[in-house]
């Protein structure tokens, strides 16, 4: 018995002196679309740069804490080996129509998207930080040289355009697909030389492909 009592002190005090675990930092420190996919299906992909700071001298599982990130309905969990210190990370996310579409067009209006990293430790909820994003859509600038309409995207994300062109009350249809960040030509069916000097508009309906809708007119 004087053994058994002896063994089951020497590991209590080996308990005692083995170092406790402590719970790790996270902070947002920014957001941008990395880019968008149409094959095999429509998907946007957004990057989430987060600061770690793990206060432990040995590496540190996340997945000790159960931690995921949280962006609208979509839940990622996190499988990341954090060195002691500090250490920054780019998170992906990557939304489709199919799995994420509310989120998606929450994210690409005012309104935005809340966005946070959770986890768990002893049986308690963690919140490491809470922040919402929102990537609305910019309107196209126009562009004229002569004849010719141009049309810029500004947003990080292609843009299929359709619609409108009103000059001297006559309409011609007009399409052309735009590049993320690039320029497009505007194809103009029965668009006649001399009515390059008119005033007029364009009537637009951009669509980010498989997830969202926008009408606008925008003056000449």
């Amino acid at each position: 018995m004087r053994k058994v009592a002896l063994l089951v002190m020497t590991l209590g005090f080996l308990a005692a002196c083995a170092p406790q675990t402590l719970t790790p930092e996270a902070r947002f420190l920014g957001a941008e679309i990395r880019g968008f996919e149409l094959s095999p299906e429509p998907a946007l992909l957004l990057g989430i740069r987060v600061g770690f700071q793990n206060p432990n001298p040995f590496p540190l599982p996340l997945s000790t804490f159960g931690t995921r990130l949280r962006v609208g309905e979509v839940a990622v969990p996190l499988d990341l080996t954090l060195p002691p210190g500090n250490k920054e990370e780019v998170l992906l996310v990557r939304l489709t129509p199919k799995g994420a579409l509310s989120t998606a067009q929450a994210l690409l209006s005012r309104e935005g998207v809340e966005v946070a990293l959770e986890g768990r430790t002893l049986g308690q909820s963690l919140t490491f930080f809470r922040t919402r994003l929102a990537f609305p859509l910019e309107p196209p600038r126009v562009r004229r040289v002569g004849v010719n309409f141009f049309l810029e995207n500004p947003n990080p994300f292609p843009l299929k355009v359709e619609g409108s062109l009103v000059l001297l009350g006559q309409s011609f249809r007009v399409q052309v697909d735009l590049p993320a960040r690039g320029e497009g030509r505007l194809q103009v069916v029965g668009f006649r030389p001399g009515l390059e000097r008119g005033t007029g508009r364009l009537e637009l309906t951009l669509e980010v492909p498989g997830f969202f809708r926008q009408s606008l007119v925008l003056a000449l």
